[in-house]
């Protein structure tokens, strides 16, 4: 088992013996030529390999966010026609105000032909340069900075809000004291009634028992009355209805005083208790009073006979007027309690209410010091933000969100002057009223109906233009916008044009939906324009002064549909971030939000 371990060791020092130094010098000797070549070879491989394999750096196009003016405008192809008549047509409907020219009548280019009613359109003019106007103050106020005076009032107002927040405070102190003063008295009246009551009802409670029982008492003696043996003769024989009423009456009265009694021994604890059980009682007792009564009336109406003479009647009678003095006497007595304890309800009550009208104030004024408390915080709080910022001065994010404001307020200004442009209809070219189909005072339904011109005029110069664009760009052409031509017959000269017609309905042409436009030359061209000349137009649809804008190509959509801009930091970073865009160009795009002036974005990577 030994011997294979020693052969292998004897076979591994063999084959290091092989690989000497010497024996590979001498190995690069002989075949250094081999060598060299495979080298060659090899090199340019490995770099290729590497080349291919290595990702490569990426080429950005950029270009810089810049400010400045922008000018949108539909770009068309533009032919020379003849069309001497024009039919004109207000723009909007509307009621007839002014009618300024007749038949016959020679005008010039912009001359007023007519006017519609157009009060509420003008006043809306009249508002939308006053706001404007404020938004060009507030952003020359912005850029002039704080005053001096300025941070003065900041710091008067602030401290006016400080003293009226002491002011509060101290208030809210008053209150509470005076609160608790309320609720002490209020105490202190509540324990007292409850002394007070604690006497007041045991003395209701011991004049009730005492006069009930009178009452008791003397419907006991009626019944003993009445079971005279005599008198028992009587009422055998006649048994008078009269009679079983009044005993019917006095067996009720006797069990109401006696349940009555009863509850007076148990359930009498504070002033309420006792005033219903008194007047209960007061009740009982004048119905005890009218059962004997009836019993007195009723033996005085009875006629002596046999045993029941009349010495035996006026003693009955006697019992009877004796009981009547006693139960009347119990009726006064518990009506004196009764209005006794009321009394002295009334004036706790009285007390109570008072106070507790006086804990409600308290806490109210409480509850409206400590509302006050926090307004003058916030005012306080408001206060000190504004004095910081008018001390740090104004920021340009603010610079610019006035400027903002004041290109939405010239946006407003133009459509309102837009608009009551619409209600005048002015001549597009000079010439000769032909017809006037207007009458002052009357309806007039606009360029969109298919009534008749409202006023036909003949042009001097015989030569419009006409162009055919996309349903696209039709929306942003508008009457009197103004354009510039250059025709091919002169590339160094532009012509001054006006839409004056855009038609409702679209033309096919070449199989695909155009809408025709006419323009008009402001001035005569007639020596040197030629029927069937085309060149490239204009149509200044909308500007945009001094506003940030990009090359249009830079504005691309993330995964979430969100228009982003690639923006390279200084340090060759790319971010992604969000923007609001504006008024776009052939080329440009106006940035609302989102970039600063002079930050780099990527147009383009290669």
């Amino acid at each position: 088992m030994e011997t294979p371990e020693v052969q292998d060791s004897g076979s591994k020092k063999s084959m290091v013996s092989k690989f000497t130094p010497m024996k590979v010098l001498n190995f690069v000797r002989k075949k250094w030529k081999m060598i060299l070549i495979l080298v060659v070879i090899a090199l340019p491989i490995i770099a290729l390999t590497n080349f291919l394999t290595s990702e490569p750096e990426p080429e950005y196009l950029t270009e810089q966010v810049k400010r400045g003016d922008l000018v949108q405008a539909v770009e068309v192809v533009a032919t020379v026609i003849s069309e001497k008549d024009l039919e004109l047509k207000f723009p909007v409907s509307g009621i007839v105000e002014e009618l300024l020219v007749s038949d016959g009548d020679t005008v010039f280019v912009g001359q007023e032909l007519a006017r519609l009613r157009s009060g509420s359109l003008k006043a809306a003019v009249t508002a939308a340069n006053a706001k404007l106007t404020t938004a060009y103050a507030e952003l020359r106020a912005l850029e002039e900075g704080t005053r001096p005076e300025d941070i003065a009032i900041a710091e008067a107002e602030l401290r006016n809000k400080q003293a009226s927040l002491e002011l509060a405070r101290s208030k809210y102190d008053t209150a509470v004291a005076s609160l608790e003063k309320a609720n002490s008295k209020l105490t202190v009246l509540q324990s007292e009634a409850k002394t007070a009551s604690a006497g007041e009802v045991a003395t209701a409670s011991s004049t009730l028992t005492k006069e009930l029982s009178k009452a008791e008492t003397a419907l006991g003696v009626i019944e003993d009355v009445f079971e005279d043996l005599t008198l028992q003769n009587i009422l055998s024989q006649e048994q008078p209805a009269e009679y079983r009423q009044m005993d019917t009456q006095r067996i009720d009265t006797y069990t109401r005083i006696n349940t009555a009694l009863h509850k007076t021994s148990t359930t009498l604890n504070d002033f309420n208790d006792a005033s219903v059980a008194l007047e209960e009682g007061r009740l009982l007792a004048a119905d005890a009073t009218v059962v004997v009564q009836r019993a007195y009336d009723f033996i005085g109406r009875q006629e002596p006979l046999g045993l029941f003479d009349y010495t035996k009647k006026e003693t009955l009678r006697a019992t009877l007027a004796t009981e009547k003095s006693n139960v009347e006497t119990a009726y006064t007595n518990i009506g004196g309690t009764l209005k006794a304890l009321q009394d002295k309800i009334a004036n706790f009550e009285t007390k109570i209410a008072t106070e507790e009208s006086n804990v409600v104030t308290a806490q109210g004024t409480r509850d409206q010091s400590l509302a006050d408390i926090s307004t003058y915080q916030t005012a306080v709080t408001v206060s000190e933000a504004q004095l910081a910022l008018k001390r740090a001065g104004t920021r340009k994010a603010d610079i610019d969100a006035s400027r903002g404001r004041v290109q939405s307020a010239r946006a407003d200004l133009q459509k309102a002057q837009a608009d009551y442009d619409d209600t005048i209809l002015a001549a597009p070219i000079e010439g000769t009223i032909t017809k006037v189909n207007l009458k002052k005072g009357e309806f007039t339904p606009g360029q969109f109906s298919e009534t008749v011109a409202a006023i036909t005029i003949l042009g001097v110069s015989p030569y419009r233009i006409e162009v055919f664009t996309s349903e696209i760009d039709i929306p942003k052409v508008e009457y009197s916008q103004s354009g510039e031509l250059l025709l091919d017959a002169y590339p160094d000269r532009q012509f001054p044009v006006e839409v004056t017609e855009i038609d409702p309905a679209a033309t096919i042409v070449d199989g695909v939906p155009k809408y025709r436009i006419k323009l008009d030359f402001p001035k005569s061209f007639d020596d040197l324009l030629k029927i069937g000349m085309t060149g490239d137009l204009d149509i200044i649809t909308d500007t945009k002064d001094d506003v940030l804008y990009i090359p249009g190509r830079a504005v691309i959509k993330n995964e979430e549909g969100e228009e982003i801009v690639r923006v390279l930091n200084k340090n060759d970073d790319v971010e992604d971030r969000p923007v609001t865009v504006g008024m776009e160009t052939i080329t440009n795009v106006e940035i609302i939000e989102g970039l600063e002036e002079g930050e780099t974005v990527i147009v383009l990577i290669k």
